[in-house]
Parts: structure tokens; sequence; C-alpha cells
């Protein structure tokens, strides 16, 4: 189990490094034990990450419980899939011994990407901005949380700056992946 405190202090050193703080990193227990905690995050997420999902509504043929049980399966599918290509990955470009410490920050990251969803949530919701405004808002939030996940695995991971656009690109491809089959069950 996690204590609240450590929780805390995780999403902290999130924070910090969306900050662009490589201090941040200092923050988070990157121990085998803080390893398995960082996978806590996805149950913080969660409820972010349902309100997102109804929002898009989305048309499907589908009924309720298929929807809520494809949805959930993509949804832990994603939290898992990256931290297991990554065991393998990160061995075969010699950052094994950063891998623990990448996971660990990726996952606390997700606090803070879902943060920066829920603004453009609410901004779509209240009608504040027109639907170009919105499309641009919600373009700059995906490059916005992009170039938080190559800062993270700039510090993280330890790659280049080459390497990290590589590794962002193929993390973003595998989840428009997962997705787009989650979708195809739906209809």
């Amino acid at each position: 189990m996690i204590a609240r405190h450590e929780v805390l202090l995780s999403l902290y050193g999130a924070w910090r490094l969306f900050l662009r703080d490589p201090r941040g990193i200092e923050w988070l227990d990157t121990s085998i034990e803080g390893y398995w905690k960082s996978f806590f995050c996805a149950v913080i997420v969660l409820p972010g990450y349902a309100l997102w999902i109804a929002a898009a509504g989305g048309e499907h043929s589908a009924g309720f419980f298929r929807i809520v049980t494809v949805e959930g399966i993509v949804y832990v599918i994603q939290w898992v899939a990256w931290p297991l290509l990554m065991a393998y990955v990160a061995p075969a470009i010699d950052r094994d011994d950063n891998y623990i410490r990448y996971i660990v920050a990726y996952n606390w990251s997700a606090g803070v990407q879902i943060g920066v969803y829920m603004i453009v949530l609410a901004v779509r919701l209240t009608g504040v901005a027109p639907g170009g405004m919105l499309a641009v808002l919600g373009f700059a939030a995906i490059i916005l949380i992009l170039s938080y996940h190559w800062y993270v695995l700039r510090v993280g991971l330890g790659v280049s700056s080459i390497g990290a656009v590589g590794l962002v690109a193929g993390e973003f491809m595998l989840g428009q992946i997962i997705r787009g089959v989650g979708q195809g069950m739906l209809h």
C-alpha cells in the first residue's frame, strides 16, 4: 500500500519535472518498491480519464456494459504496455540502470498530464472557446504532453534528445494503436 504523503511527494516531483526542474526526480521513490507503487497513479487519474472518455462520447453501437469493459481493458493495457516494452528497450539501448527511475517518473507524470486534459475539457464544456480555438488548445495540450514526456525521458532514462524524440514517437504510436483497437471493439 502507498501512503498519502508518498503520493503527494511523487506528484510534486512529477510537477517539478513538468516545470523542467531536473531535481524533480529526487522527489520520486526510484526503488523497486517505488516502481510498483508508481502504478498507483493509475487509480488517481482514473476519474479524470473516465470524464475524458465520457465527454468524448462517439458513435458506438455497443451498450454501456461493453463500453465500460472495453475502456477498462484499454486503460489497463495502456498502463502496462509501455513499461513492459521499455523493460526490453532500456537494456537494448544500454539504459537498463535507469529503467526503474524512468518508469517511476513516467507513471507519476500521468498525474500532471490528466490535469492538462482536464483544463482542455473544462474549456470545452464551458463553451468559453469557439470550436477552432478549442482545436488549437487541444493540439497545444498534446504538444505540451509530448514535450513533457520527452523531458521525462531525458532526465529519467538519460537518453539523448534525438533518442527521446524517437521514444516519444514510439510511445505515442503504441497508444494510438491500443486506442484504435479499443475503438474497433466498440463498433
